[in-house]
């Protein structure tokens, strides 16, 4: 009896503090009344309130996760499993709560639009559909969160006609929706009407400036519609809220880059550097602002790491085509040839007949003292496009290098009857008929100097 005393005395102690906001207090006294009563749901669930108010969101789970177990009839306590669930990304756990709520109320709204969500993350869009068209028959009335949740799938999917209708409606029945004219202004910037994307965006900035969606939305819209200072000041504006918002402060970077201001752009990079390490594609953009800015051996240091790490991903991830042209051309340009050489080898095995990836492998070949190498495959693009300007040049030069001049000469006549006017070709032309006759010069003095002997 003096045990459940003093539990309820700490929880009604956690109650009063819980209402003043002093979340600390309220959390050491229904720890202390779960100490004496570990099977009480409400305690549970308000501690659950505590811990999420807090952000220890893992920790909130876990006790509105024990509140819906021991109390499952109680539909809020169920419904705030479901969505702190869906919150930390877990939609399968969240879809379990959202079916256990409509068991035993089919047509509570909120459970059915967050189970319109839930497929929607999963990208289960029939079945969102499906869900849609059964909360309309399970409730009296059409539900304008409903209608909010199966327009971010027809979004997706592209039906932005039927997403626009959708939410037009859900505005009429609730204007003050969540995101509601978020989603509309998508719609409309999807279909070309960016000034009214730009109004109802806008506007949404203006009534609540601190929304950092809106402010996000907001940003690309005017860069899009080519006003790109109101943009970076928009940027500069979610960066001032949240310092650390990693997308705002990359899409600050590569505005400012955009916009040709690559020391304000370096200074974002190295920035968002420091706030992650780990980020992907930062030494590459790093290292090619410093070219920019004339600091090479600044450059090269960030073109190794990022090398290295590329190389590190190649085994992990596979090779993106794109990300290892860009980068090995930059590494070209600082004199890292065989650097260079191993992400194009790797660019060769995922596209063998890319005539930019078969160029770019031949100049690394070449440029890394691999002259056998660049020939094998300047004359594989030469198979590929007979009239490759580039790759004959290279073909005569590196016959020249080696002494074949007979190739050489064979070389340059190929390309000079298909680009008669080419200044490379004719410069080589003339360095083999000065080699040839300095040739037959110096054998004919040998010839003399040995008859004299």
């Amino acid at each position: 009896m003096t045990d459940w005393f003093d539990a309820e005395n700490h929880a009604t102690r956690a109650f009063e503090m819980f209402e003043r906001g002093r979340w600390a207090e309220a959390e050491m006294e229904l720890r202390k009344a779960l100490a004496f009563q570990p099977d009480q749901p409400e305690w549970l669930y308000h501690l659950g309130i505590v811990l999420e108010s807090s952000g220890r969101e893992r920790q909130a789970k876990a006790m509105f996760e024990q509140a819906a177990e021991l109390a499952p009839e109680q539909v809020d306590v169920v419904v705030s499993a479901a969505i702190i669930c869906a919150r930390l990304g877990e939609s399968d756990r969240s879809l379990h709560w959202l079916d256990r709520v409509l068991a035993i109320d089919p047509s509570n709204e909120e459970a059915l639009a967050r189970r319109i969500e839930m497929l929607v993350v999963q990208g289960r869009h029939e079945e969102a559909e499906t869900a849609f068209y059964l909360a309309e028959m399970a409730m009296e009335s059409q539900s304008p969160m409903c209608l909010l949740e199966i327009s971010v799938s027809l979004i997706a999917r592209g039906k932005f006609r039927k997403a626009g209708w959708c939410l037009r409606e859900a505005m009429k029945m609730e204007p003050g929706l969540p995101r509601i004219r978020l989603r509309l202004a998508e719609v409309h910037a999807s279909t070309g009407r960016l000034d009214r994307a730009l109004q109802l965006c806008g506007r949404e900035v203006r009534e609540d400036p601190g929304n950092i969606d809106a402010l996000s939305l907001y940003a690309e819209l005017l860069e899009s519609s080519g006003r790109q200072t109101e943009a970076v000041e928009t940027l500069r504006r979610i960066l001032d809220f949240e310092p650390a918002d990693l997308p705002a402060r990359q899409g600050l970077a590569r505005l400012l880059k955009r916009m040709g201001h690559p020391q304000r752009s370096l200074v974002e990079w190295q920035i968002l550097r420091k706030l992650d390490s780990n980020h992907h594609g930062l030494d590459i953009e790093i290292g090619e602002l410093l070219m920019q800015l004339g600091r090479e051996a600044e450059a090269r240091a960030f073109l190794l790491q990022a090398h290295e790490q590329t190389c590190d991903q190649l085994e992990q991830l596979g090779a993106d085509q794109i990300e290892l042209v860009r980068l090995s051309k930059m590494l070209l340009e600082v004199h890292l040839a065989d650097e260079a050489v191993v992400l194009m080898e790797a660019a060769y095995e995922v596209a063998p007949d890319d005539p930019e990836t078969l160029r770019l492998l031949a100049l690394a070949r070449y440029s890394s003292g691999d002259t056998r190498g660049g020939m094998v495959i300047s004359r594989r693009i030469i198979r590929l496009d007979p009239g490759c300007r580039v790759s004959v040049n290279n073909l005569a030069l590196a016959a020249l290098q080696r002494g074949r001049l007979g190739v050489s000469w064979q070389w340059v006549r190929r390309g000079l009857r298909r680009h008669p006017g080419d200044e490379h070709l004719r410069r080589i032309r003339l360095r083999i008929v000065f080699n040839a006759t300095a040739g037959r010069f110096f054998k004919w003095l040998e010839t003399c100097v040995s008859e004299k002997n």
